[in-house]
């Protein structure tokens, strides 16, 4: 649950009959999407898991018209990414969110072990929050069809 300015950010995992979803916080949007990508890739059990070395660096950019697309953009653009490549998440990192674009980098490990996750078929509109904490920082809630 969201802590306000003074908590560094974070993720946690919703219960929901068919689906998971995923809670993030933090004090800037951008870094509220690099929680939600950390918190999608706990549920792929594919979070730098025995991953050699830092990831290959894969430049993401989407478009979309709302904040609420940007997100389900950015992560089913990045669980394509780890399904294509076969490879946990070694780091994320969300240069800018805003005017219809979220622009960043996914960091991608081979050579790890297998993941051992919930099969995600894809991000979606489901319950969707993009919005200002009222602490400070931002929240987002996503729910992934499993």
């Amino acid at each position: 649950m969201a802590q306000g300015r003074s908590d560094p950010g974070g993720f946690e995992l919703l219960e929901h009959t068919a689906d998971v979803g995923i809670r993030a916080w933090a004090g800037s949007l951008e870094e509220a999407f690099e929680r939600a990508t950390e918190g999608l890739a706990e549920v792929l059990g594919a979070l730098g898991t025995g991953a050699s070395g830092p990831g290959d660096p894969v430049p993401v950019e989407v478009t979309a018209d709302d904040l609420g697309g940007l997100l389900v953009d950015w992560l089913n653009e990045v669980l394509w990414l780890r399904e294509v490549r076969e490879a946990a998440l070694a780091g994320v990192e969300v240069e800018r969110v805003g005017d219809g674009v979220a622009r960043g980098t996914v960091a991608l490990a081979s050579g790890g072990a297998a993941p051992d996750g919930t099969f995600v078929k894809a991000v979606t509109y489901h319950r969707l929050r993009v919005e200002p904490d009222p602490g400070g920082g931002w929240l987002v809630e996503v729910y992934l069809d499993v």
